[in-house]
């Protein structure tokens, strides 16, 4: 399906960008931005942005790789669970 028709971004082209983006790194930080860039492509209207939004989760939510919980952080002043 067409998703963006200004840019012509289909929902695979999204679904292809999430697996490639988190693939390389799998702890990015995913936004309809990044997609367009890796797309090689530029919003014009933005009216796509909340369901490119939308897919980019679900897709993302879909890939075993983005289950990979982030590392925790220890603030100024806590210490580590033994």
């Amino acid at each position: 399906m067409i998703v963006c028709s200004c840019a012509m971004i289909s929902d695979h082209d999204i679904e292809e960008a999430v697996t490639a983006l988190r693939t390389r790194d799998p702890l990015v930080v995913l936004t309809p931005g990044l997609i367009y860039k890796y797309l090689g492509k530029r919003p014009s209207c933005g009216t796509c942005l909340p369901l490119i939004t939308r897919l980019m989760v679900a897709y993302d939510d879909e890939d075993p790789s983005a289950q990979t919980a982030p590392a925790r952080r220890i603030g100024a002043g806590s210490r580590p669970s033994p």
